[in-house]
């Protein structure tokens, strides 16, 4: 195995709260017949929007080590990505 490909590692802005929980879904085990977990990431930070917020940490890390003061971004009117892009450039004093 090339270890060469894991030398750099992105930068990163701790921004979820994390571990999200696994739940088991014991109705749905019983009825399966299988062992059935759901992972919560809905619970990673009320406004990121769930799991939004994990690519977030690394474009907002990336545009802090550039030194920029604004994120820009695009979405669709109601775009949640667009709406945690906001929340998370203002919690980083940005625009």
């Amino acid at each position: 195995m090339n270890t060469n490909a894991f030398s750099h590692s992105p930068q990163r802005e701790f921004l979820a709260m994390l571990p999200t929980p696994f739940y088991k879904m014991t109705r749905l085990s019983q009825k399966y017949g299988a062992s059935l977990w759901v992972k919560r990431d809905d619970l990673t930070g009320a406004a990121e929007s769930g799991n939004k917020i994990r690519k977030l940490e690394f474009l907002a890390a990336d545009a802090l080590s550039k030194g920029a003061d604004i994120i820009l971004t695009c979405g669709g009117e109601q775009s949640n990505h667009s709406r945690a892009t906001a929340i998370v450039a203002r919690r980083l004093g940005m625009d």
